[in-house]
This record gives C-alpha cells, sequence and structure tokens, in this order.
C-alpha cells in the first residue's frame, strides 16, 4: 500500500497530524512519503472551474484541510480512480470564531478568495475517509459514517525536556488564536499578578494584557515548533483556558498534553478533551474565575504539590508517544484502502 501524505502546512497542525506520523510510519519501514508545497506531484486538469481530471500515482493520498475550491473536486476525480482519499482535519472551522484570524481565510466569499469551509465540508463528505482528533469532530465532518478518530501524540522531541520548577504561571498561546478563551479565568490572573507572581506566554501575547485584566501585555516568546517544547517548558505552572464554545468543545487535549510531557503541573478548563486527559491522572481543571484563582494560588505556594502533579503529568505523557501509538494513522489509511477497494 504505497500512501502519499500532504500536509496543509509546516507549523504545529501540520507535524502533529501529517508530517510526524508519516515520517515515523516511513521510518518503521512503510511505503509512506509526506509530500510538501514544493513537491506536489497533484495535477489537476481543469475545465472553466470544474476539476475534470487529477493525476497522481498512489494507493492511498491523505489530505489535510482541503479548504481550495479545487482541491475539494479533486477528492471525488481520485476516488473515480480506485484511489483511496482521506482528508483530516482537527478543528470544527464551520463554527471558527470571527475574531480570530483564521476566520477571515475560511469564510465563504462570493469572489475571487478560493478557500472556504464550504469546500471543506464538500470534501469531508465525499472522502473515502475522514480521520479527526476528537469524537465530537465526527459529528461535524463524518456524519455519513466514514469517520475514524486519531488523538494527537507526541513526537521523540518532546521526551526529556528540561524543566525547572518555579510559581511563574504561564499560557502557551498566542492570543490572537485564543481571543475569548481568558475570560474564563476571570480576574484571577489579575490578581495574582498583582500579589505578585508572574505570568507569561509562549506565543505572541499582543493583546492579551488587556484580555486579561493587565495594564500591560505579558512576556511573550513567538518560536518555531522545533523550540516550542522549550518554550512551554519554562512555565512552572501552566494554564489551558477554553471558553464553551462550540468551536471549543472540538478541540483536541493537545496544549495540556504538551505541558505534562515538559514536567509542567497545569490547570485546564473542563472541556471534553482536556478533562479526558485529565482522568488519565495529568492536571487539574477549573471553571469559575474564583475556582481558577484559588487553584493556581494553591500551585503557586506549593512546591510539593507542583513536583507531584510534574511527575504525574510526565507519566501520563510517556504513554502517549507518537513512536508507540503510529500504527494508529497506518490502520486509519489501511481501513481506507479496504473501503475504496469493497465500494464496488
Amino acid at each position: 500500500m504505497k500512501v502519499l501524505v500532504y500536509p496543509a502546512d509546516k507549523y504545529g497542525c501540520g507535524h502533529f497530524r501529517m508530517i510526524w506520523p508519516g515520517e515515523e510510519l516511513r521510518k518503521q519501514g512503510y511505503d509512506v512519503d509526506v509530500i510538501y508545497g514544493k513537491d506536489r506531484h497533484v495535477r489537476v486538469h481543469l475545465e472553466g472551474e470544474k476539476v475534470v481530471d487529477a493525476e497522481i500515482e498512489a494507493d492511498v493520498v491523505v489530505f489535510q484541510r482541503l479548504t481550495h475550491k479545487y482541491m475539494s473536486q479533486v477528492v471525488s476525480v481520485l476516488r473515480s480512480k480506485g484511489i483511496a482519499v482521506v482528508v483530516d482535519i482537527d478543528d470544527d472551522l464551520n463554527a471558527i470564531d470571527p475574531n480570530n484570524p483564521a476566520w477571515n481565510m475560511v469564510h465563504p466569499k462570493e469572489e475571487g478568495w478560493p478557500h472556504s469551509w464550504k469546500h471543506l465540508n464538500e470534501a469531508c463528505r465525499t472522502a473515502t475517509l475522514v480521520t479527526v482528533s476528537t469524537p465530537a469532530l465526527l459529528d461535524v465532518y463524518a456524519k455519513h459514517g466514514r469517520g475514524h478518530v486519531l488523538y494527537n501524540y507526541l513526537p521523540d522531541q518532546y521526551d526529556g525536556i528540561p524543566h525547572t520548577d518555579s510559581d511563574v504561571i504561564g499560557w502557551p498561546a498566542s492570543y490572537h488564536s485564543h481571543p475569548n478563551d481568558p475570560i474564563v479565568v476571570g480576574g484571577a490572573i489579575a490578581r495574582l499578578v498583582s500579589e505578585g507572581y508572574s505570568f507569561k506566554m509562549a506565543g505572541d501575547a499582543s493583546g492579551a494584557g488587556k484580555a486579561f485584566g493587565l495594564v500591560s501585555d505579558p512576556e511573550g516568546q513567538p518560536c518555531s515548533v522545533e523550540e516550542w517544547p522549550y518554550a512551554v517548558a519554562q512555565f512552572g505552572i501552566g494554564i489551558a483556558p477554553l471558553a464553551d464554545t462550540k468551536f471549543n468543545r472540538s478541540k483536541s487535549w493537545l496544549k495540556p498534553l504538551e505541558m505534562s510531557a515538559a514536567g509542567v503541573p497545569w490547570v485546564a478548563s473542563p472541556r471534553a478533551e482536556y478533562e479526558r486527559l485529565h482522568a488519565l491522572g495529568a492536571g487539574l481543571t477549573a471553571e469559575r474565575g474564583r475556582v481558577w484563582y484559588r487553584t493556581l494560588k494553591s500551585l503557586a505556594e506549593s512546591s510539593q504539590r507542583r513536583s507531584e502533579l510534574s511527575e504525574a503529568g510526565r507519566e501520563v505523557a510517556r504513554g502517549l508517544r507518537l513512536a508507540d501509538h503510529a500504527w494508529r494513522w497506518l490502520e486509519a489509511w489501511e481501513r481506507a484502502w479496504k473501503i475504496e477497494q469493497n465500494k464496488a
């Protein structure tokens, strides 16, 4: 079975969902190639605005986040040739917040712009199989029953990340991607900062100060995919706030999982996948602002409790290594191949 994997980007999403699983399986001896943008092998033939043919040599083709109007049409064309097409998606783009800059990138436009969440919906409807990062996304993109959950796991880069204990509170996120999430902590962060505790971010902090009720933006640290685990590990205590929205109810456990691997004890909103990770023994959850304050304050005051949660989180993360779970991607792709072979 020859598999071609097409990541949508080289950022976190592209790596966790496509690049790292594909590379791991290739390392294990499977016929899997990760194809980057400049090396695209798909030759698309158009008649006006309609894709009439697409040329590619593979048994299974895995696309990520197909929002382009032409590439969404490629799905059914390839399937007509007996090629299994898998579409991977890890966010509910239909429910993305208008305050998130990505909203403007995928909002359906009448003229000119080729990307749309409507194209993604169509690609998922016609795909052989849709792979998603959470069970909630099955109800969005795989109501036809051809869906497969692939939780996010951690590559070898997250093994053995050094961590120094402290009472520094941190949020590993960029504010522009989470514009309405700080509100769930209420005044907890502002109150803790007023008491002398430090609050930092790993990511773009522009605008975060006002959102958390601070007099200025906290220290931020935008960084590359390779630098990210070390940026996360700089915190003594991590937070993962998520507002209770349709978009967030489909979010994966990745952010607190990264903190767990880096030895950072964390407090998170009780969204479904964060609760799932917490149930395995990692981190703590908090809903209302006063609970956020009380929980973070107790961690800031107790190095022993931080140490206990740090080790518990690392232990959970050890069981969620990509090297031990890459077979799940292969299983999904083999399922797609069998669906395609048996569709007649």
